[in-house]
């Protein structure tokens, strides 16, 4: 897994690439960690266009970032998701936690 960061006045655009699976979600905390050492106040943007498959891993890292950044006055938003992850945020209830667009 990659993960693409992509910073601009509007705030931060974080693009991973692949399975946000067991293995591939410490890819994209390791990525979140980096961000939050220098600032949580601030608007963050997942793209998950290039993500195919999300476990609870994923899932986990996703709902603590949003916490992280709550609590520090900041947002996140997730963009781009298919089908079978926007089915995945409906079955766990995500959907009514994080914001999806």
């Amino acid at each position: 897994m990659g993960v693409n960061i992509r910073r601009d006045d509007a705030g931060i655009e974080i693009s991973p690439t692949g399975n946000l699976d067991t293995k591939g979600s410490g890819d994209l905390q390791k990525a979140m960690d980096e961000i939050f050492k220098g600032e949580a106040n601030v608007r963050i943007v997942i793209n998950l266009s290039a993500v195919p498959f999300l476990s609870s891993a994923g899932l986990r890292v996703l709902l603590l970032a949003m916490k992280k950044l709550n609590n520090a006055g900041g947002s996140m938003e997730l963009v781009n998701a298919n089908d079978s992850i926007k089915e995945v945020f409906n079955m766990t209830g995500f959907s009514s936690i994080l914001k999806i667009m």
